[in-house]
């Protein structure tokens, strides 16, 4: 009898917990559904009616479009309704999704402040807003994410100083873009010692001051259309897995680095246009086999130009060496950009080696001596740009062979007439 009645009270206890246990369930889903359908009610307009037609109550909300849930708990994990054209506001009860992972509505056109209730989803790994209309400062609560892998903020309205040290708690950041906002002051101090972050836009923002000497990042670096200034550290060019760097439209100011030491063999894109760079673009930029895109202009570069058979650069003697220099017949460069850089002395005929170039831009320099017959040999060419040089003699009739060509200009040089009637027969012109 004492043993059925305490199989009774087990059966009871258990009984009791299930149903505590189901009751705590369904409160932590009742909790997330409220918190969707408050989303849904600050959604004022929703052009292809996607949660009109599909965030209806009858339904399990993890079958909602755009809602992902844990399989044990049912708990929302993310919300990712990208490019679906959706206007409103976030509504705050997105900050009762305690176990959000990932919050992704980029590419619509949200509005109003960032919400700082965002700053409650300690679980949070990814917040992607960008391409929005988004105002305001980035919530308080995001800088004490621990688990946060990925901001992505670019393409806003948001303002005011980054805070010095909000990234000290951000430990598992790897991606942080800010680019196109309205963002102030240096670029913090824990951005750069931040050993984790690989990716970073800080593009054209209202940044100023010099890069930290500290900086140490690794795959992308988008720093452009800030107010940024002083010299150009040769820690970044020591840097093997960089690949693109972007630099242009600031006032840094100063020579490139020495190329004493420093190989970038992962390079493709280097971008140092509009700055107050002077000197010489070093040799080290030769051995960049993946480079094929290299603006240069409006800086105040002075020496004379010399071209390898991989990238353009300066030298002091523009051809003493340039025979034995021109090697890589399949160099990658696409793009050449170096207008307005005072640049002098004639074009080379290892130019021809650059046989997938496809846009030449060099205008507005001291270009010298005739356009070198060997640039027939560059298949690929669609736009040459050397107006505003001191180019000399005629248009050789070589240029005719480049069925691609669709824009030449040069104008205001010193060229002679008659210009080659078999011009015509170039049908892209």
């Amino acid at each position: 009898m004492l043993i059925m009645k305490r199989f009774y009270m087990a059966v009871s206890l258990v009984a009791v917990l299930l149903m505590q246990l189901c009751m705590a369930t369904t409160s932590s889903n009742f909790t997330d559904l409220s918190a969707l359908l408050a989303f849904k009610s600050e959604i004022k307009h929703d052009p292809n009616n996607v949660l009109g037609s599909n965030w209806i109550e009858t339904e399990s909300f993890c079958n909602w479009v755009g809602v992902s849930c844990s399989h044990r708990r049912q708990r929302v994990t993310a919300l990712s309704l990208r490019g679906m054209g959706l206007q409103g506001t976030i509504s705050p009860y997105v900050g009762n999704l305690s176990f959000l992972d990932a919050l992704d509505l980029r590419n619509n056109s949200f509005y109003g402040h960032l919400i700082p209730e965002i700053g409650h989803l300690r679980h949070l790994n990814l917040l992607i807003l960008q391409y929005n209309l988004l105002e305001g400062v980035i919530p308080a609560g995001v800088y004490r994410y621990q688990t946060v892998q990925v901001i992505s903020l670019p393409y806003n309205k948001l303002r005011v100083v980054l805070p010095k040290y909000w990234l000290s708690n951000l430990t598992s950041l790897h991606t942080l873009f800010l680019g196109q906002n309205n963002f102030k002051d240096t670029i913090p101090p824990p951005l750069v010692n931040n050993s984790k972050l690989l990716s970073l836009d800080l593009e054209y923002n209202n940044l100023h001051g010099s890069i930290p000497d500290e900086i140490i990042l690794r795959i992308w670096r988008y720093l452009e259309a800030n107010n940024l200034n002083g010299t150009i550290l040769s820690s970044i060019f020591n840097i093997s897995s960089l690949r693109v760097l972007v630099l242009d439209s600031n006032s840094f100011l100063g020579t490139l680095p020495s190329a004493f030491g420093l190989q970038l063999p992962n390079l493709r894109e280097l971008y140092l246009n509009e700055n107050q760079l002077s000197g010489s673009i070093p040799s080290y930029l030769s051995n960049c086999s993946q480079l094929n895109i290299l603006p240069l202009n409006v800086n105040q570069f002075t020496r004379s130009m010399h071209i390898f058979g991989k990238v353009g650069y300066e030298w002091e003697s523009f051809s003493s060496l340039l025979s034995d220099s021109v090697g890589n017949l399949s160099s990658p460069l696409q793009i050449f950009i170096a207008n307005s850089c005072n640049i002098k002395g004639p074009i080379p005929k290892g130019i021809g080696s650059l046989r997938n170039l496809n846009l030449l831009l060099s205008s507005d320099n001291n270009l010298s001596g005739t356009i070198p017959t060997t640039i027939k040999e560059m298949k690929s060419l669609q736009r040459v740009y050397l107006n505003g040089d001191q180019l000399e003699q005629s248009i050789p009739t070589e240029i005719c062979l480049q069925a691609n060509l669709g824009e030449i200009a040069l104008q205001n040089n010193n060229l002679s007439r008659p210009i080659p009637s078999c011009i015509g027969n170039l049908i892209h012109l």
